[in-house]
C-alpha cells in the first residue's frame, strides 16, 4: 500500500526539464538530467566541465617515488654473485633434459 502511495506521489511531481541550454523537453526518469543521450552528448556547457576535470586532474604533480638502491660495490661483481646464486639451477629441469638433445 505504501509502495502505490510513493507511486501516485510520483506521478504528481513536475517532469524536471533537459539541464541542455535551448533544449525544453521533460527528461524520462526522476534521476535523469537529460532528455536523450544525444542531447547529452552536444551540451556544449558539460564538455566544458570535464575539459576543466581533466586539466584540473593532469595539473596535479605526483610525489617522486624513492629510488631504490642496490649497494653494489664497484670491486663487487655482480655477474660473480649471480652465478654463484644459478649454480645449483639446471637451465632445463632435470626430467626434461631428454627432450632436450
Amino acid at each position: 500500500m505504501a509502495q502505490n502511495a510513493f507511486a501516485a506521489e510520483s506521478r504528481n511531481l513536475p517532469r524536471r526539464i533537459c539541464v541542455r541550454r535551448g533544449c525544453v523537453i521533460p527528461v524520462k526518469k526522476a534521476t535523469a538530467k537529460y532528455c536523450s543521450v544525444r542531447c547529452c552528448s552536444i551540451d556544449p556547457e558539460r564538455h566544458a566541465r570535464l575539459r576543466l576535470s581533466a586539466q584540473r586532474s593532469s595539473r596535479r604533480v605526483l610525489p617522486m617515488t624513492r629510488q631504490l638502491s642496490f649497494g653494489l660495490s664497484s670491486a663487487h661483481n655482480p655477474e660473480a654473485a649471480i652465478s654463484r646464486i644459478s649454480e645449483a639451477r639446471e637451465d632445463v629441469p632435470r626430467g626434461m633434459s631428454r627432450f632436450c638433445s
